[in-house]
């Protein structure tokens, strides 16, 4: 169940251990159910990035496609008004994608994980005058594109599988759950990580509209790539609240609060905690 409307930000680290132990519940069959078919993915991608050179290769061999898709349409997203496009379509946008952005570029992201050390426009990236942030918006605006994941594209569809690709560094965002949570943050408290002093500063960018807009009705016409990445700031922010509030034991602490495991790094751990 996503949050309570109005919850302040450095609210959510007290509420995690409890809400990712309500999702891992046996009694949650969706929860368990979602473990498995995540788990497996995680184990698939790992084998298919040793298999062919890292996360390029895999994407190129057709591996990638397939195993996204099935996750997908494991999560339910084939089902519901916006069709998953075909695998061999996904295949093809995926192929286009990493030629558009530079295999080197897509190894590289593939490697990174949160917390990040710098801001995203502070982060150089393998190939002269890129960065972090102008890699995630280059691959997220990609994607919400109608055609490239789902029929009618959007923030969802984006962000899925983007994390499918980067787990370690991107967040989920749909309308039902996480994106509703996040939009129940206060909005006086929604301040990004690393005592920034705005979000410019962590999207090198003046921000487009709100950090936190609404996932529903008018709303969804409002999430772009700057709430994605400043969604990417907030994760790394409640990790940072988490640490300061528990004495600072490190990422390995805060991986245990999931104990089923499954949760390689911290946005998965937070998509349980908000969803």
């Amino acid at each position: 169940m996503p949050i309570p409307n109005g919850t302040l930000l450095n609210a959510i680290p007290g509420m995690l251990a409890a809400n990712i132990a309500n999702y891992n519940s046996p009694a949650n069959r969706r929860g368990a159910f979602y473990n498995t078919e995540y788990q497996n993915y995680i184990q698939t991608r790992n084998t298919g990035l040793a298999n062919f050179g890292g996360l390029s290769g895999w994407v190129t061999s057709g591996g990638a496609s397939h195993a996204i898709w099935a996750l997908l349409n494991s999560f339910g997203m084939n089902a519901r008004n916006s069709r998953l496009v075909a695998i061999y379509v996904l295949h093809t946008n995926l192929t286009q994608l990493t030629a558009q952005i530079n295999p080197a570029t897509l190894n590289w992201l593939s490697t990174l994980a949160l917390p990040l050390q710098n801001s995203p426009p502070l982060i150089p990236g393998p190939i002269a005058g890129t960065t972090l942030v102008n890699a995630l918006q280059t691959v997220y605006c990609y994607l919400e594109q109608r055609g490239s994941v789902t029929n009618s594209g959007g923030f969802a569809a984006a962000s899925k599988v983007m994390h499918c690709l980067f787990p370690d560094l991107v967040p989920i965002i749909d309308g039902k759950h996480l994106g509703r949570s996040y939009y129940h943050i206060r909005r006086n408290t929604y301040l990004p990580p690393m005592r920034l002093a705005n979000w410019a500063a962590w999207l090198g960018a003046p921000m487009n509209g709100n950090p936190n807009p609404s996932p529903q009705g008018a709303g969804r016409q409002l999430w772009g790539w700057h709430q994605f990445v400043a969604a990417i700031g907030i994760n790394q922010h409640i990790y940072e609240l988490w640490q300061n509030a528990n004495g600072a034991p490190g990422q390995h602490a805060f991986l245990a609060l999931d104990q089923t495991g499954g949760s390689t790094g911290i946005p998965r751990l937070i998509d349980k905690g908000l969803w």
